[in-house]
């Protein structure tokens, strides 16, 4: 999804003119791709239904969402065969069903300590199954994520040799410049704060 509209730039750009409104939404839709993928993560896709699904192994007593900042957990639930049959757990419930959100930490945890999820099933896959809202609204992205992702179409915009491959003298465009090195520094060093590391 586009971290950014061609109004967005337009203004940033003090641009009046349609004339190249194709060509930004071109820019902008490859960058904000190539940036999710050197960041190794969505932004603004599960601000919204729908929301993100993730499934984990249930025995443990806490487990880490991959997309971030986490806005809200929707639902959690555990099954003993593999997501053939669930069981719904309650946020801040104090019994063994219950869960605990830490928002700050993208965490989501049992309310007894040391306490697992689930202790014995037969197959691991899909045994805790978490629905959570994360990420931003596209309308709300943090000042210097927005100000790359600005400067990063200003500069493919401007850039002769913009991201393309030459094929039996054809020019195709490629979304993807080959990585970081691609980045001028001062826009890694931002998206570098947003990286996640699995």
């Amino acid at each position: 999804m586009d971290l950014i509209s061609v109004d967005c730039y337009k203004e940033y750009k003090t641009i009046n003119s349609t004339s190249r409104d194709g060509k930004i939404q071109q820019l902008i839709t490859r960058v904000s791709s190539l940036i999710e993928h050197y960041c190794n993560r969505k932004f603004v896709d599960y601000y919204s239904s729908p929301f993100k699904t993730e499934w984990f192994d249930a025995k443990c007593d806490s487990v880490t969402v991959t997309e971030f900042p986490l806005v809200s957990v929707i639902s959690v639930y555990t099954s003993p065969d593999g997501g053939m049959t669930q069981t719904a757990l309650t946020e801040n419930a104090t019994t063994k069903d219950g869960y605990y959100v830490d928002l700050d930490n993208a965490k989501i945890m049992t309310q007894i300590a040391g306490a697992k999820f689930l202790t014995s099933y037969d197959i691991a896959y899909r045994s805790l199954e978490i629905v959570y809202q994360a990420g931003y609204d596209v309308d709300d992205l943090p000042g210097d994520l927005q100000l790359a992702v600005l400067d990063l179409v200003h500069y493919y915009e401007n850039d002769e040799n913009a991201p393309t491959k030459s094929l039996l003298g054809a020019t195709i465009d490629n979304p993807q410049p080959y990585i970081a090195n691609s980045f001028p520094p001062h826009i890694r060093r931002v998206l570098d704060l947003y990286r996640y590391s699995p």
